[in-house]
């Protein structure tokens, strides 16, 4: 198959719905199928050695005026297996519309799906955050019955106006994972966005309290965002280290050095890959009781109410004494693994062809 991979934000972006689609286009381009990735984000681009590429490469190099240039990757110095177009102007999209034989949407975006008003193509859509209200919103979720539709979770689906095959995220496994021979030195750590929706305010809260109850814990802030300098000040006191970003193997080696994260969001979560990477390096997760956060976890951490720091608190808590939320995480982190993700996606691309 020839796939036009389309996501509004991408690498060098840190976000689930960026890794997604990294891993999407990485397996399908496995797989054999020829991949293209059309985003909004723009990246550095690097010179790359076509001439050595022999004919029948997966890459579509006649297409646009990024032939000849690669992107590379967030996880290797090598050129990409697939390749990147980056705001492409409307010939190229067009161009790209008439070469795919299906596109697959990482979240629906009219400003790359108008194509299809033109060059009729398969149309797949995979939903990964909440469908934005006002007229735009009201617009989207009138063409969605045109498409066959993916959603990350459960609750993202029944959120959606049509019918939706749910497929979880995947997650990097080969980076996430457990060393057997590290020893936890850490205590509690925390990674996202800082924004007030994932809770992190919420979380110093809840250590505050547990200090004024004679049990004060260490905590690890990863992420950067506007109320980094609102939350720095309310950290004030307490044992709460800002370490700003990270991603792959540096954030691995974080989460495998402590022993609980903990995910406090606020606003409702489509989904939460943050949990899975946790889970996968050891972590017992503690997590707000919020949409697909609670799928993300399963049956292996502690669930507390959102926006309640004392419900946080005492989930911590429970969390120390937990010896069996561990049991089974092999077979929950399968359910997330890369290749067998992209072969739910790809019996889904084939049939959307199928019904042309």
């Amino acid at each position: 198959m020839n796939i036009l991979l389309t996501s509004h934000r991408f690498f060098p972006d840190i976000g689930g719905t960026e890794t997604v689609t990294e891993l999407l286009a990485e397996e399908f381009s496995k797989a054999g199928h020829k991949t293209v990735v059309v985003t909004q984000t723009l990246g550095a681009r690097r010179k790359a050695a076509y001439e050595d590429v022999p004919k029948e490469s997966t890459l579509p190099l006649e297409i646009g005026a990024s032939a000849g240039v690669s992107d590379i990757g967030p996880a290797t110095s090598e050129a990409l297996p697939y390749q990147i177009e980056r705001r492409p102007n409307m010939r190229t999209l067009l161009e790209l519309y008439r070469w795919c034989d299906v596109v697959l949407q990482t979240q629906i975006g009219l400003q790359t799906a108008w194509p299809l008003i033109f060059i009729r193509r398969p149309w797949v859509i995979s939903h990964h955050n909440w469908m934005m209200k006002g007229p735009r919103g009201w617009l989207k979720c009138r063409v969605l019955p045109l498409a066959r539709n993916v959603a990350a979770s459960q609750a993202l689906a029944n959120r959606l106006s049509t019918r939706a095959k749910v497929i979880p995220n995947p997650y990097r496994k080969e980076v996430f994972r457990a060393t057997l021979q590290q020893a936890r030195q850490k205590d509690l750590i925390s990674v996202g966005r800082l924004i007030r929706g994932k809770g992190v305010h919420v979380l110093i809260e809840a250590l505050r309290w547990l200090e004024r109850s004679g049990v004060p814990r260490e905590l690890t802030v990863v992420g950067e965002g506007p109320a980094l300098p609102e939350l720095t000040r309310a950290a004030e006191g307490l044992s709460v280290e800002f370490v700003g970003a990270r991603r792959d193997g540096e954030l691995s080696e974080l989460l495998a050095d402590h022993r609980i994260l903990v995910v406090p969001s606020v606003d409702p979560e489509p989904f939460g890959i943050v949990a899975i990477e946790g889970l996968a390096c050891g972590c017992v997760v503690v997590a707000t009781r919020n949409a697909g956060l609670v799928e993300a976890v399963g049956t292996h951490g502690v669930l507390c109410e959102p926006g309640d720091p004392k419900s946080l608190a005492n989930s911590i808590l429970e969390a120390d004494a937990v010896s069996d939320r561990m049991d089974g995480v092999a077979e929950h982190l399968a359910r997330h693994d890369p290749e067998s993700v992209a072969n739910e996606y790809l019996r889904v691309l084939e049939a959307a062809i199928e019904d042309k």
